[in-house]
């Protein structure tokens, strides 16, 4: 049982570190690319930490199997760089002993990595589909911060606000800019209301002295002023969700024939075993010699990982192309690769070579 936990807790800690360095990491791209939607109105700051931490959740079935490959591979490297393996081989403690504690940690790993394929990545997609499409029919002014532009592409719409009451109803130095098949106008005034709900499926903004400069393409250009212009801008629900492959639960996937859900079904059931597969293959990769460094494998551990990960959603491609049935055959490769890392002759192989470096020493 000593031993087990100290095992665990080599192979734990790093673990641990390296999976809060990739989720940090993540999540700072992440709300980087965030915060640009939320610069342009599109997202509220609360909105933006929301699809952060859901798209924290979606990428931990990628995050962790890495985590835990790394994690075993840092833990049992600094064992076999220190000789504290051999001195446990020559004490009658051979490798399949020791791997007993690594494979219950990587098996409740992959447990929990499983049910974030499964359960939390389709309800993490269906909220950030939902909050997409709330987003997009909420009002454009209950969205715009004062002294910032907000540019609607989709309505070909920049609107630019220079101030607002607390309430938001009180305007100050409006600019609107708009495109369409007809033209460019341009409105700008130097004060406005906006009345929200003004008639059913309406706000109301009211602009005083509004300028209206617009180009026809057919036509000659049209200046206008007014001392009052109402403009309405619909109330817009926002549209349903519909159906989106990684939105759907697992359970009715399973059932599906189509290549693109087939495709998505055996991506979340291959993460735990992936998971699983990696942590075994990292118990032959962190093997070195004495004093060789802990890290002395783990370039060739990360060309070993890149490669398996291409190869997986190379397969998911092509299962989604109906070019192959099924993408188990990467992690029947994985598999194959450890049973060859784990044959007897290797291990003697090994030890043969830790003979000799004694030795010459």
């Amino acid at each position: 049982m000593q031993i087990d936990r100290y095992l665990l807790r080599e192979v734990s800690v790093p673990f641990i570190g390296v999976s809060s360095a990739l989720l940090v990491i993540f999540l700072t791209y992440s709300m980087t690319v965030f915060l640009a939607d939320a610069s342009s109105g599109l997202f509220n700051p609360s909105e933006v930490a929301f699809l952060t931490f859901l798209k924290s959740i979606i990428a931990l079935e990628v995050l962790l199997p890495l985590s835990l490959y790394l994690g075993v591979i840092l833990g049992m490297g600094r064992l076999y760089s220190d000789s504290e393996m051999y001195a446990m081989q020559a004490a009658g403690i051979g490798e399949a002993r020791l791997l007993r504690p690594i494979i219950i940690f990587a098996v409740t790993i992959a447990i929990v990595i499983g049910l974030l394929s499964t359960v939390a990545r389709p309800w993490a997609y269906r909220q950030v589909y939902e909050l997409g499409a709330t987003a997009a029919a909420s009002s454009e002014v209950d969205r715009i911060r004062a002294g910032q532009f907000y540019v609607d592409e989709k309505a070909g719409r920049t609107i630019f606000i220079q101030s607002m009451s607390e309430d938001r109803r009180r305007l100050q130095g409006v600019f609107i800019r708009s495109r369409d098949n007809q033209g460019l106008q341009v409105t700008s005034s130097a004060t406005g209301f906006f009345e929200p709900f003004a008639t059913e499926g309406h706000h109301k903004l009211v602009l005083v002295d509004a300028q209206v400069y617009k180009t026809v393409d057919d036509g000659p250009n049209v200046l206008a002023r007014f001392k009052t212009l109402s403009l309405f801008l619909g109330v817009a629900d926002p549209k349903p969700v519909g159906y989106k492959v990684k939105a759907e639960s697992s359970l009715n996937l399973r059932n599906y024939q189509d290549s693109k859900e087939k495709a998505e079904f055996q991506w979340r059931m291959s993460t735990s075993l992936s998971a699983l597969l990696l942590a075994l293959a990292a118990v032959p990769l962190s093997r070195s010699l004495p004093r060789r460094g802990r890290y002395a494998k783990t370039m060739i551990a990360l060309l070993v990982y890149a490669s398996y990960l291409n190869f997986l959603t190379m397969a998911k491609t092509w299962v989604e192309q109906e070019r192959v049935a099924s993408i188990w055959w990467v992690p029947g490769l994985l598999a194959l690769m450890v049973a060859f890392f784990y044959t007897p002759w290797r291990v003697l192989f090994r030890r043969h070579k830790a003979k000799q470096s004694y030795a010459d020493r």
